[in-house]
Protein backbone atom coordinates (compact mmCIF):
# COMPACT_ATOMS: atom_id res chain seq x y z
CA UNK A 1 0.00 0.00 0.00
CA UNK A 2 1.54 3.42 -1.03
CA UNK A 3 2.17 6.00 1.33
CA UNK A 4 -0.70 8.60 2.71
CA UNK A 5 0.60 11.67 4.24
CA UNK A 6 -0.66 12.68 7.53
CA UNK A 7 -2.68 15.54 5.98
CA UNK A 8 -4.82 13.06 4.38
CA UNK A 9 -4.40 10.22 7.00
CA UNK A 10 -5.87 12.17 9.71
CA UNK A 11 -8.83 14.30 7.61
CA UNK A 12 -11.71 14.39 10.19
CA UNK A 13 -13.48 11.39 9.73
CA UNK A 14 -16.62 13.12 11.83
CA UNK A 15 -17.71 16.32 13.13
CA UNK A 16 -15.91 15.22 16.48
CA UNK A 17 -12.96 15.12 15.12
CA UNK A 18 -12.86 19.05 13.52
CA UNK A 19 -11.04 21.02 15.91
CA UNK A 20 -11.35 24.95 16.69
CA UNK A 21 -14.85 25.55 14.47
CA UNK A 22 -16.80 24.57 17.22
CA UNK A 23 -20.03 27.15 15.96
CA UNK A 24 -19.63 25.55 12.39
CA UNK A 25 -20.12 21.77 13.81
CA UNK A 26 -22.90 22.40 15.97
CA UNK A 27 -24.75 24.09 13.87
CA UNK A 28 -25.08 22.12 10.74
CA UNK A 29 -25.50 18.88 13.45
CA UNK A 30 -28.45 20.63 14.31
CA UNK A 31 -29.55 21.23 11.14
CA UNK A 32 -29.23 18.01 9.93
CA UNK A 33 -31.10 16.68 13.71
CA UNK A 34 -33.84 18.81 12.56
CA UNK A 35 -33.99 18.16 9.09
CA UNK A 36 -32.82 21.69 7.82
CA UNK A 37 -31.24 21.05 4.90
CA UNK A 38 -30.24 24.54 3.10
CA UNK A 39 -30.21 24.34 -0.62
CA UNK A 40 -26.59 26.44 -0.65
CA UNK A 41 -23.82 26.30 2.13
CA UNK A 42 -20.97 28.84 1.51
CA UNK A 43 -17.53 28.15 3.69
CA UNK A 44 -15.45 30.88 4.09
CA UNK A 45 -11.76 31.61 6.04
CA UNK A 46 -8.46 30.72 5.79
CA UNK A 47 -6.28 27.64 4.22
CA UNK A 48 -6.23 24.19 6.04
CA UNK A 49 -9.05 25.16 8.86
CA UNK A 50 -11.33 22.51 7.41
CA UNK A 51 -13.55 23.94 4.61
CA UNK A 52 -13.33 21.00 2.45
CA UNK A 53 -13.28 18.86 5.16
CA UNK A 54 -16.31 19.49 6.76
CA UNK A 55 -18.15 20.14 2.82
CA UNK A 56 -17.14 16.22 2.95
CA UNK A 57 -18.88 15.28 6.28
CA UNK A 58 -21.83 16.88 5.51
CA UNK A 59 -22.06 15.48 2.19
CA UNK A 60 -21.46 11.88 4.07
CA UNK A 61 -24.48 12.06 6.29
CA UNK A 62 -26.72 13.45 3.84
CA UNK A 63 -25.61 10.34 1.12
CA UNK A 64 -24.71 7.86 4.15
CA UNK A 65 -26.23 3.99 3.57
CA UNK A 66 -26.59 3.36 7.30
CA UNK A 67 -26.27 6.46 9.25
CA UNK A 68 -25.74 6.10 12.77
CA UNK A 69 -27.50 9.19 14.97
CA UNK A 70 -27.12 11.26 12.12
CA UNK A 71 -23.15 10.48 11.90
CA UNK A 72 -21.56 9.10 8.87
CA UNK A 73 -20.82 5.75 9.74
CA UNK A 74 -17.66 5.54 7.10
CA UNK A 75 -17.90 2.18 6.41
CA UNK A 76 -20.79 1.84 3.54
CA UNK A 77 -19.80 2.11 0.12
CA UNK A 78 -21.03 6.04 -0.26
CA UNK A 79 -18.98 6.79 2.22
CA UNK A 80 -15.68 5.36 1.19
CA UNK A 81 -15.81 6.45 -2.16
CA UNK A 82 -16.32 10.04 -0.99
CA UNK A 83 -13.29 9.73 1.62
CA UNK A 84 -11.65 8.87 -1.56
CA UNK A 85 -13.03 11.61 -3.69
CA UNK A 86 -14.53 9.50 -6.29
CA UNK A 87 -18.20 9.11 -5.70
CA UNK A 88 -20.22 10.20 -8.41
CA UNK A 89 -23.50 11.45 -6.79
CA UNK A 90 -20.92 14.21 -5.15
CA UNK A 91 -18.62 16.23 -7.40
CA UNK A 92 -15.70 18.33 -5.81
CA UNK A 93 -15.00 21.06 -8.25
CA UNK A 94 -12.06 23.35 -8.72
CA UNK A 95 -13.04 26.88 -9.08
CA UNK A 96 -9.99 28.11 -10.62
CA UNK A 97 -9.82 25.67 -13.61
CA UNK A 98 -13.50 25.55 -14.00
CA UNK A 99 -14.46 29.24 -13.73
CA UNK A 100 -15.92 30.14 -16.81
CA UNK A 101 -19.43 30.41 -18.20
CA UNK A 102 -19.52 27.11 -20.05
CA UNK A 103 -18.99 24.74 -17.10
CA UNK A 104 -21.57 26.51 -15.26
CA UNK A 105 -23.81 26.20 -18.20
CA UNK A 106 -22.84 21.98 -18.47
CA UNK A 107 -23.35 22.34 -14.56
CA UNK A 108 -26.83 23.48 -14.85
CA UNK A 109 -27.27 20.73 -17.32
CA UNK A 110 -25.97 18.21 -15.17
CA UNK A 111 -28.23 18.95 -12.21
CA UNK A 112 -31.60 17.99 -13.91
CA UNK A 113 -30.15 14.21 -13.52
CA UNK A 114 -31.02 12.60 -10.16
CA UNK A 115 -28.38 10.59 -8.22
CA UNK A 116 -27.14 7.33 -8.81
CA UNK A 117 -27.10 5.59 -5.81
CA UNK A 118 -27.37 8.52 -2.68
CA UNK A 119 -30.34 11.13 -1.79
CA UNK A 120 -28.53 13.97 -3.26
CA UNK A 121 -26.35 15.14 -5.93
CA UNK A 122 -24.13 17.53 -4.18
CA UNK A 123 -21.64 19.84 -5.86
CA UNK A 124 -18.79 20.98 -3.89
CA UNK A 125 -16.87 24.01 -5.48
CA UNK A 126 -13.72 25.05 -3.83
CA UNK A 127 -12.28 28.51 -4.19
CA UNK A 128 -15.58 29.83 -5.66
CA UNK A 129 -14.19 33.30 -5.77
CA UNK A 130 -12.42 32.23 -8.66
CA UNK A 131 -15.20 32.14 -11.35
CA UNK A 132 -16.09 35.04 -13.44
CA UNK A 133 -19.26 37.21 -13.09
CA UNK A 134 -21.10 35.74 -15.83
CA UNK A 135 -20.60 32.14 -14.29
CA UNK A 136 -21.82 33.68 -11.06
CA UNK A 137 -24.98 35.06 -13.02
CA UNK A 138 -25.24 31.89 -15.05
CA UNK A 139 -25.58 29.62 -11.57
CA UNK A 140 -27.79 32.42 -9.95
CA UNK A 141 -31.46 31.17 -10.73
CA UNK A 142 -30.47 27.66 -9.99
CA UNK A 143 -28.89 27.95 -6.35
CA UNK A 144 -31.82 29.96 -5.68
CA UNK A 145 -34.59 27.57 -6.63
CA UNK A 146 -32.59 23.95 -7.22
CA UNK A 147 -33.90 20.31 -7.50
CA UNK A 148 -34.70 18.62 -4.32
CA UNK A 149 -32.42 16.11 -5.25
CA UNK A 150 -29.01 19.09 -5.34
CA UNK A 151 -27.07 20.26 -2.60
CA UNK A 152 -24.35 23.19 -3.59
CA UNK A 153 -21.62 23.78 -0.99
CA UNK A 154 -18.66 26.59 -1.79
CA UNK A 155 -15.47 27.16 -0.15
CA UNK A 156 -13.43 30.53 -0.48
CA UNK A 157 -10.79 32.11 1.25
CA UNK A 158 -11.79 35.34 -0.06
CA UNK A 159 -15.36 35.80 0.44
CA UNK A 160 -15.32 39.45 -0.57
CA UNK A 161 -14.69 38.17 -3.81
CA UNK A 162 -18.20 36.58 -4.10
CA UNK A 163 -21.15 38.52 -5.58
CA UNK A 164 -23.76 39.68 -2.70
CA UNK A 165 -26.29 37.78 -5.04
CA UNK A 166 -24.96 34.31 -4.90
CA UNK A 167 -23.54 35.02 -0.36
CA UNK A 168 -27.78 36.10 -0.33
CA UNK A 169 -28.74 32.50 -1.45
CA UNK A 170 -26.08 30.94 0.86
CA UNK A 171 -25.94 29.82 4.20
CA UNK A 172 -22.51 31.59 4.75
CA UNK A 173 -20.21 30.04 7.66
CA UNK A 174 -16.80 31.67 8.88
CA UNK A 175 -14.23 29.49 9.66
CA UNK A 176 -11.54 30.72 12.29
CA UNK A 177 -7.61 29.93 12.31
CA UNK A 178 -7.05 27.25 14.45
CA UNK A 179 -5.45 28.53 17.72
CA UNK A 180 -1.32 27.29 18.40
CA UNK A 181 -2.48 25.42 21.39
CA UNK A 182 -5.04 23.58 19.72
CA UNK A 183 -2.65 22.83 17.19
CA UNK A 184 0.14 21.75 19.44
CA UNK A 185 -2.11 19.07 21.27
CA UNK A 186 -2.88 17.53 17.99
CA UNK A 187 0.64 17.53 16.65
CA UNK A 188 1.41 16.04 19.96
CA UNK A 189 -1.39 13.22 19.84
CA UNK A 190 -0.66 12.17 16.01
CA UNK A 191 2.84 12.06 16.39
CA UNK A 192 2.01 9.40 19.66
CA UNK A 193 -0.32 7.58 17.30
CA UNK A 194 2.64 7.62 14.92
CA UNK A 195 5.23 6.55 16.89
CA UNK A 196 7.09 9.97 15.71
CA UNK A 197 9.88 11.23 18.26
CA UNK A 198 9.13 15.02 18.64
CA UNK A 199 10.72 17.32 20.96
CA UNK A 200 7.48 19.55 23.17
CA UNK A 201 9.52 22.55 21.96
CA UNK A 202 9.54 21.29 18.23
CA UNK A 203 5.70 20.77 18.13
CA UNK A 204 5.32 24.46 19.47
CA UNK A 205 7.95 25.67 16.62
CA UNK A 206 5.53 23.85 14.21
CA UNK A 207 2.50 24.78 15.63
CA UNK A 208 3.63 28.77 15.22
CA UNK A 209 4.73 28.40 11.87
CA UNK A 210 1.67 27.03 10.74
CA UNK A 211 -0.08 29.94 10.82
CA UNK A 212 -3.31 28.79 12.14
CA UNK A 213 -3.27 25.86 9.62
CA UNK A 214 -4.31 22.39 10.72
CA UNK A 215 -3.03 21.29 7.12
CA UNK A 216 0.13 23.07 7.13
CA UNK A 217 1.00 22.20 10.53
CA UNK A 218 1.17 18.04 9.40
CA UNK A 219 2.49 18.55 6.10
CA UNK A 220 5.62 20.23 8.37
CA UNK A 221 5.60 16.97 10.54
CA UNK A 222 5.28 14.94 7.94
CA UNK A 223 8.62 16.78 6.12
CA UNK A 224 10.36 16.89 9.41
CA UNK A 225 9.89 13.00 9.85
CA UNK A 226 12.28 13.00 6.61
CA UNK A 227 14.61 15.66 7.54
CA UNK A 228 15.90 13.95 11.50
CA UNK A 229 17.06 10.92 11.35
CA UNK A 230 16.53 10.30 15.49
CA UNK A 231 14.40 12.68 17.53
CA UNK A 232 12.65 15.46 16.12
CA UNK A 233 13.86 18.88 18.04
CA UNK A 234 13.66 22.88 18.23
CA UNK A 235 16.72 23.17 16.20
CA UNK A 236 15.84 21.08 13.54
CA UNK A 237 12.49 22.78 13.20
CA UNK A 238 14.22 26.18 13.11
CA UNK A 239 16.99 24.57 10.78
CA UNK A 240 14.36 23.25 8.12
CA UNK A 241 12.13 25.96 7.92
CA UNK A 242 14.93 28.67 7.69
CA UNK A 243 13.38 30.27 11.30
CA UNK A 244 15.14 32.33 13.42
CA UNK A 245 16.37 30.64 16.62
CA UNK A 246 14.07 32.28 19.74
CA UNK A 247 17.11 32.38 22.03
CA UNK A 248 18.86 34.76 18.89
CA UNK A 249 15.49 37.10 19.19
CA UNK A 250 15.66 37.42 22.96
CA UNK A 251 19.69 38.37 22.70
CA UNK A 252 18.61 40.72 20.21
CA UNK A 253 16.26 42.63 22.25
CA UNK A 254 18.01 42.03 24.80
CA UNK A 255 21.05 44.26 23.79
CA UNK A 256 18.26 46.63 22.08
CA UNK A 257 16.75 47.44 25.70
CA UNK A 258 19.96 47.17 27.81
CA UNK A 259 21.22 50.04 24.97
CA UNK A 260 24.30 47.49 23.61
CA UNK A 261 24.88 48.97 20.41
CA UNK A 262 27.92 46.41 19.99
CA UNK A 263 26.24 43.79 20.48
CA UNK A 264 23.29 44.57 18.30
CA UNK A 265 25.41 44.73 15.54
CA UNK A 266 27.11 41.58 15.91
CA UNK A 267 24.41 39.59 16.72
CA UNK A 268 22.62 40.76 13.49
CA UNK A 269 25.91 40.31 11.72
CA UNK A 270 26.13 36.78 12.79
CA UNK A 271 22.39 35.98 11.67
CA UNK A 272 22.85 37.52 8.53
CA UNK A 273 25.81 35.45 7.58
CA UNK A 274 24.55 32.46 9.00
CA UNK A 275 21.82 33.05 5.75
CA UNK A 276 19.05 34.81 7.71
CA UNK A 277 17.38 37.42 5.07
CA UNK A 278 17.28 41.22 6.74
CA UNK A 279 13.65 41.38 6.32
CA UNK A 280 12.65 37.89 8.15
CA UNK A 281 14.66 39.20 11.13
CA UNK A 282 12.80 42.16 11.11
CA UNK A 283 9.48 40.42 10.90
CA UNK A 284 10.89 38.09 13.87
CA UNK A 285 11.92 41.14 16.25
CA UNK A 286 8.40 42.81 15.21
CA UNK A 287 6.76 39.65 16.11
CA UNK A 288 8.81 39.41 18.98
CA UNK A 289 8.46 42.89 20.43
CA UNK A 290 4.34 42.32 19.42
CA UNK A 291 4.11 39.61 22.10
CA UNK A 292 5.62 41.84 25.02
CA UNK A 293 2.95 44.70 24.03
CA UNK A 294 0.31 41.89 24.22
CA UNK A 295 1.58 40.75 27.60
CA UNK A 296 1.93 43.80 29.03
CA UNK A 297 -0.89 45.51 28.04
CA UNK A 298 -3.48 41.95 28.56
CA UNK A 299 -1.58 40.98 31.86
CA UNK A 300 -1.30 37.77 29.81
CA UNK A 301 -1.20 35.92 26.51
CA UNK A 302 -4.04 35.92 24.42
CA UNK A 303 -5.61 32.79 22.31
CA UNK A 304 -3.20 33.29 19.72
CA UNK A 305 -0.15 32.79 21.63
CA UNK A 306 1.65 29.90 22.93
CA UNK A 307 4.63 29.99 24.81
CA UNK A 308 6.77 27.36 26.88
CA UNK A 309 7.57 27.88 30.24
CA UNK A 310 10.85 28.68 29.74
CA UNK A 311 10.06 31.22 27.19
CA UNK A 312 7.05 32.92 28.94
CA UNK A 313 10.07 33.96 31.80
CA UNK A 314 12.48 35.37 29.63
CA UNK A 315 9.41 37.42 28.05
CA UNK A 316 8.64 38.73 31.94
CA UNK A 317 12.47 39.45 32.59
CA UNK A 318 12.50 41.96 29.28
CA UNK A 319 8.54 43.59 30.25
CA UNK A 320 10.23 44.57 33.76
CA UNK A 321 12.92 46.55 31.85
CA UNK A 322 9.95 48.15 29.67
CA UNK A 323 7.53 50.35 29.79
CA UNK A 324 4.34 50.30 27.50
CA UNK A 325 5.44 53.40 25.77
CA UNK A 326 9.10 52.19 24.92
CA UNK A 327 7.60 49.13 23.13
CA UNK A 328 5.31 51.01 21.32
CA UNK A 329 8.25 53.20 20.18
CA UNK A 330 10.40 50.45 19.13
CA UNK A 331 7.62 48.54 17.34
CA UNK A 332 7.15 52.10 15.35
CA UNK A 333 10.65 52.17 14.36
CA UNK A 334 11.00 48.62 13.22
CA UNK A 335 7.36 48.94 11.55
CA UNK A 336 8.78 52.12 9.77
CA UNK A 337 12.23 49.96 9.18
CA UNK A 338 10.36 47.19 7.62
CA UNK A 339 9.09 49.47 5.13
CA UNK A 340 11.80 51.10 4.62
CA UNK A 341 14.06 47.70 3.46
CA UNK A 342 11.09 46.43 1.49
CA UNK A 343 12.37 49.03 -1.29
CA UNK A 344 16.20 49.12 -0.51
CA UNK A 345 18.82 47.40 -2.96
CA UNK A 346 20.78 46.68 0.62
CA UNK A 347 17.91 46.20 3.08
CA UNK A 348 20.69 44.86 5.96
CA UNK A 349 21.40 48.68 6.17
CA UNK A 350 18.15 50.14 7.00
CA UNK A 351 17.58 47.19 9.88
CA UNK A 352 20.99 48.19 11.63
CA UNK A 353 20.28 51.73 11.35
CA UNK A 354 16.92 51.07 13.08
CA UNK A 355 18.50 48.57 15.63
CA UNK A 356 21.18 50.85 16.35
CA UNK A 357 18.70 54.18 16.70
CA UNK A 358 16.85 52.29 19.26
CA UNK A 359 19.80 51.54 21.23
CA UNK A 360 20.15 54.80 21.95
CA UNK A 361 16.76 55.90 22.44
CA UNK A 362 17.15 56.94 25.64
CA UNK A 363 14.13 56.98 28.02
CA UNK A 364 10.52 56.74 25.77
CA UNK A 365 8.75 59.79 27.70
CA UNK A 366 4.99 59.62 26.68
CA UNK A 367 2.82 62.76 25.75
CA UNK A 368 1.22 63.40 28.82
CA UNK A 369 5.04 63.68 30.63
CA UNK A 370 5.87 65.89 27.64
CA UNK A 371 3.45 68.29 28.24
CA UNK A 372 3.54 68.58 32.11
CA UNK A 373 6.99 69.23 31.73
CA UNK A 374 6.04 72.23 29.31
CA UNK A 375 3.27 72.97 31.78
CA UNK A 376 6.19 73.84 34.31
CA UNK A 377 8.31 76.08 32.14
CA UNK A 378 6.40 78.83 32.64
CA UNK A 379 6.70 79.02 36.65
CA UNK A 380 10.36 78.14 36.48
CA UNK A 381 12.42 80.08 38.50
CA UNK A 382 14.96 81.93 36.04
CA UNK A 383 12.71 81.15 33.11
CA UNK A 384 12.35 84.50 31.27
CA UNK A 385 9.56 84.26 28.86
CA UNK A 386 8.33 87.19 27.21
CA UNK A 387 4.27 87.93 27.27
CA UNK A 388 2.41 88.62 24.26
CA UNK A 389 0.92 92.08 24.19
CA UNK A 390 -0.19 94.68 21.77
CA UNK A 391 2.22 97.37 23.01
CA UNK A 392 5.34 94.98 22.09
CA UNK A 393 7.46 96.68 19.64
CA UNK A 394 7.61 94.72 16.33
CA UNK A 395 4.60 93.20 17.09
CA UNK A 396 1.08 93.93 15.48
CA UNK A 397 -2.06 93.56 16.95
CA UNK A 398 -3.93 90.45 16.04
CA UNK A 399 -6.77 91.34 14.05
CA UNK A 400 -10.03 89.08 14.45
CA UNK A 401 -11.45 87.45 11.24
CA UNK A 402 -14.56 85.57 11.11
CA UNK A 403 -15.45 82.48 8.63
CA UNK A 404 -17.10 83.58 5.14
CA UNK A 405 -19.87 81.14 4.06
CA UNK A 406 -20.68 80.93 0.43
CA UNK A 407 -24.12 82.80 0.82
CA UNK A 408 -22.34 85.56 2.94
CA UNK A 409 -21.63 88.09 0.74
CA UNK A 410 -24.62 90.44 1.43
CA UNK A 411 -24.22 89.95 5.43
CA UNK A 412 -20.68 91.52 4.70
CA UNK A 413 -21.80 94.26 3.32
CA UNK A 414 -23.64 95.40 6.49
CA UNK A 415 -21.26 97.17 8.95
CA UNK A 416 -23.77 96.41 11.74
CA UNK A 417 -23.44 92.37 11.18
CA UNK A 418 -19.83 92.87 11.10
CA UNK A 419 -20.15 94.92 14.22
CA UNK A 420 -21.84 92.48 15.95
CA UNK A 421 -20.04 89.44 14.82
CA UNK A 422 -16.46 90.61 15.64
CA UNK A 423 -17.67 92.37 18.81
CA UNK A 424 -17.31 96.10 20.13
CA UNK A 425 -14.70 97.76 22.68
CA UNK A 426 -18.23 99.34 24.49
CA UNK A 427 -19.84 95.25 24.76
CA UNK A 428 -16.31 93.82 26.11
CA UNK A 429 -15.64 96.61 27.80
CA UNK A 430 -12.22 96.91 25.89
CA UNK A 431 -10.26 96.07 23.02
CA UNK A 432 -10.86 92.80 21.88
CA UNK A 433 -7.38 92.26 19.79
CA UNK A 434 -6.17 93.65 23.32
CA UNK A 435 -8.41 91.13 24.90
CA UNK A 436 -7.23 88.01 22.76
CA UNK A 437 -3.11 89.21 23.77
CA UNK A 438 -4.55 89.09 27.60
CA UNK A 439 -6.56 85.82 27.19
CA UNK A 440 -3.43 84.42 25.33
CA UNK A 441 -0.85 85.54 28.53
CA UNK A 442 -2.88 84.12 31.02
CA UNK A 443 -3.36 80.77 29.46
CA UNK A 444 0.47 81.09 29.14
CA UNK A 445 0.68 81.27 33.05
CA UNK A 446 -2.00 78.43 33.33
CA UNK A 447 -0.86 75.62 31.20
CA UNK A 448 1.75 75.77 28.63
CA UNK A 449 0.63 73.07 26.43
CA UNK A 450 -2.69 74.79 26.07
CA UNK A 451 -0.89 78.20 25.30
CA UNK A 452 0.80 76.26 22.53
CA UNK A 453 -1.96 74.92 20.58
CA UNK A 454 -4.03 78.25 21.60
CA UNK A 455 -1.51 80.26 19.92
CA UNK A 456 -1.99 78.91 16.70
CA UNK A 457 -5.82 79.97 16.23
CA UNK A 458 -7.05 83.55 15.24
CA UNK A 459 -10.16 85.40 17.84
CA UNK A 460 -13.68 85.34 15.56
CA UNK A 461 -15.48 86.50 17.57
CA UNK A 462 -14.40 87.89 21.09
CA UNK A 463 -17.90 89.64 23.30
CA UNK A 464 -19.12 89.28 26.34
CA UNK A 465 -21.97 87.06 24.89
CA UNK A 466 -19.68 84.61 22.33
CA UNK A 467 -16.24 83.89 21.97
CA UNK A 468 -15.43 81.97 19.10
CA UNK A 469 -11.60 80.80 18.40
CA UNK A 470 -10.69 79.81 15.20
CA UNK A 471 -8.04 77.51 13.19
CA UNK A 472 -6.79 76.95 10.06
CA UNK A 473 -7.36 73.42 8.45
CA UNK A 474 -3.64 72.83 9.53
CA UNK A 475 -4.42 73.16 12.68
CA UNK A 476 -7.21 70.83 13.33
CA UNK A 477 -5.24 69.09 15.84
CA UNK A 478 -4.98 71.79 17.88
CA UNK A 479 -8.39 72.36 17.89
CA UNK A 480 -8.96 69.02 18.92
CA UNK A 481 -6.81 69.06 21.82
CA UNK A 482 -8.17 72.25 23.01
CA UNK A 483 -11.91 70.55 22.83
CA UNK A 484 -11.09 68.10 25.24
CA UNK A 485 -12.47 69.32 28.94
CA UNK A 486 -9.55 70.14 31.11
CA UNK A 487 -7.78 72.08 28.44
CA UNK A 488 -11.26 73.90 27.74
CA UNK A 489 -11.53 74.27 31.13
CA UNK A 490 -8.36 76.67 31.20
CA UNK A 491 -9.65 78.61 28.28
CA UNK A 492 -12.87 79.29 30.09
CA UNK A 493 -11.21 80.22 32.65
CA UNK A 494 -9.67 83.04 30.69
CA UNK A 495 -12.23 84.31 29.13
CA UNK A 496 -14.01 84.76 32.45
CA UNK A 497 -11.08 86.39 33.71
CA UNK A 498 -10.53 88.91 30.70
CA UNK A 499 -14.32 89.60 30.19
CA UNK A 500 -15.44 89.64 33.71
CA UNK A 501 -18.46 87.48 31.95
CA UNK A 502 -19.17 84.06 31.24
CA UNK A 503 -19.61 84.09 27.10
CA UNK A 504 -20.55 80.37 25.44
CA UNK A 505 -17.01 79.23 24.15
CA UNK A 506 -17.01 77.80 20.17
CA UNK A 507 -14.41 76.23 18.61
CA UNK A 508 -14.32 76.27 14.40
CA UNK A 509 -12.29 76.02 11.64
CA UNK A 510 -11.44 78.55 8.92
CA UNK A 511 -12.30 77.34 5.81
CA UNK A 512 -13.29 80.77 4.21
CA UNK A 513 -11.26 83.70 5.15
CA UNK A 514 -12.82 86.86 4.07
CA UNK A 515 -9.42 87.40 1.75
CA UNK A 516 -6.47 86.36 0.45
CA UNK A 517 -4.40 89.54 1.68
CA UNK A 518 -6.09 89.45 5.26
CA UNK A 519 -5.19 85.52 5.46
CA UNK A 520 -1.53 86.79 4.33
CA UNK A 521 -1.77 89.19 6.95
CA UNK A 522 -2.76 87.30 9.64
CA UNK A 523 0.07 84.75 8.96
CA UNK A 524 2.47 87.13 9.09
CA UNK A 525 1.50 88.21 12.64
CA UNK A 526 1.45 84.93 13.77
CA UNK A 527 5.13 84.05 12.11
CA UNK A 528 6.20 87.08 14.07
CA UNK A 529 4.39 86.13 17.31
CA UNK A 530 6.07 82.53 17.27
CA UNK A 531 9.68 84.01 16.35
CA UNK A 532 8.82 86.59 20.04
CA UNK A 533 7.27 84.53 22.38
CA UNK A 534 7.77 80.53 21.07
CA UNK A 535 11.32 81.21 20.23
CA UNK A 536 12.36 80.81 23.55
CA UNK A 537 10.24 78.15 24.67
CA UNK A 538 12.10 76.04 22.28
CA UNK A 539 14.98 76.97 23.49
CA UNK A 540 13.86 76.08 27.16
CA UNK A 541 12.28 72.87 25.49
CA UNK A 542 15.42 71.87 24.41
CA UNK A 543 17.30 72.77 27.14
CA UNK A 544 14.66 70.22 29.69
CA UNK A 545 14.71 67.73 26.79
CA UNK A 546 18.41 67.63 25.54
CA UNK A 547 17.63 68.45 22.04
CA UNK A 548 18.98 70.50 19.25
CA UNK A 549 17.99 72.68 15.66
CA UNK A 550 18.15 69.85 12.56
CA UNK A 551 17.40 72.78 10.53
CA UNK A 552 14.97 75.99 10.43
CA UNK A 553 11.90 74.98 7.74
CA UNK A 554 11.08 78.63 8.42
CA UNK A 555 14.60 79.50 6.69
CA UNK A 556 14.33 77.10 3.83
CA UNK A 557 13.43 78.57 0.47
CA UNK A 558 9.74 77.86 -0.35
CA UNK A 559 8.49 77.33 2.80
Amino acid sequence: MSYQVLAQKYRPQTFEDVIGQEAVTRTLKNSILQGRIANAYIFCGPRGVGKTSIARLLSKILNCEKPMDKRPCNECYSCREISQGNNIDVLEIDGASNRGIDEIRALRENVKFSPSKGAYKIYIIDEVHMLTPEAFNALLKTLEEPPAHVKFIFATTEPHKVLPTIMSRCQRFDFKRIPPKMMFDRVMGIAKKEKIDVDEKAALLIARAADGSMRDALVILDQMVSFSTGKISADDVIELLGMVHKDKMFDLSDAVINSEPEKVISILDELVNNGKDPVFIANSLIAHYRDLMILKAAKGPTSDMVFSQDELDKLNEQLDKLTVEEILYILQNLSHCLGLMKGALFARAPLEIALVRLTKRGNAIALADVLEKLDGMGASPGRNIPSVSSSDPGISPVRPVRPRSRNDSAAMDDPDEEADNNGTSEESGSNPEFNWKTLLNYVRSKKMSVFTFLNAAKPVEFNSKRVVIGFDKEHAFNKEALETESNKNVIEEAVNKVLGASPRLEFTLLEFLDDSAEQDTAKTERVKIEKEVMGPVIEQAMDVFGGHVVRDLKEEPGR
